[in-house]
């Protein structure tokens, strides 16, 4: 008798795990996902609060400012290979495509997908930026303005009218792995204390690859511009790069 009686609280047991909720956790945690994004969502109506979005077409701004305008911190966007275009009024390329309306934001997070038609591609100068696997075509300013990582995007393009000041990348932090081309101005622009490694700008241009020292500069490749590799100030490290 003894020995039943002691098997009861072990299948007691068994049947409370059986019966515990972890498949309908899982199932709502499937259905939450990413915000979906099907239009722009302007700076009238910006992404307020901090999660993950993603694009579910091409997104296209007709009018002035911002296609997708972030007001919050900790956001990522993921474009999943659309495009985002802007609105080229009367031939002239004007607003942003992407952009983080406080300077003071952190945490934002923009990949996968290409952007054109714009004065500016990304402007992101808050801190903890991640810019990544972007196509990104030039306007009238900078493709991408980021303080963090900016890594594995393609700039292209010679942009809109002839200003030397036209920069493709203009970061601090870890440039690494992008391709960039920005004529007739700057490829690739690093500001201080950043680490700018395996880039490749190919001219042609004004000047390849620009860096505020201190930085660390390794295995870049700049060719074809007038200057290729620029070191502003002392203390770089300057490590096999081909900039002839």
């Amino acid at each position: 008798m003894r020995g039943p009686a002691a098997l009861f609280p072990v299948a007691f047991a068994h049947g409370a795990i059986i019966l515990a909720p972890v498949p309908h956790a899982q199932a709502q945690d499937e259905q939450e996902g990413p915000i979906a994004i099907d239009k722009c969502l302007t700076d009238t109506a910006p992404i307020s609060k901090p999660g993950s979005y993603k694009l579910v077409n091409n997104l296209t701004l007709n009018g002035v400012g911002s296609c997708l305008s972030i007001t919050a911190d900790f956001v990522t966007i993921d474009l999943a290979g659309f495009t985002i275009s802007g609105p080229q009024l009367h031939s002239l390329v004007v607003g942003t495509g992407i952009r983080a309306f406080d300077d003071n934001s952190v945490g934002i997070a923009v990949r996968n997908g290409s952007i054109r038609g714009f004065a500016i591609g990304v402007n992101l100068q808050g801190s903890g930026s991640l810019v990544e696997g972007l196509r990104v075509f030039l306007g009238s300013g900078s493709a991408i303005i980021a303080n963090g990582i900016v890594r594995g995007n393609t700039v292209l393009g010679s942009g809109v009218g002839h200003s030397v000041l036209r920069v493709g990348i203009s970061a601090t932090g870890t440039i690494t792995g992008n391709y960039a081309t920005s004529n007739p101005g700057t490829a690739i622009q690093a500001g201080r204390g950043s680490t700018v490694i395996g880039n490749t700008a190919p001219g042609p241009g004004a000047v390849g690859i620009s860096v505020d020292c201190p930085s660390n500069v390794t295995d870049n490749t700049a060719v074809g511009s007038s200057t290729n590799l620029m070191l502003n100030g002392q203390g770089c490290t300057n490590t096999n790069n081909v900039a002839p």
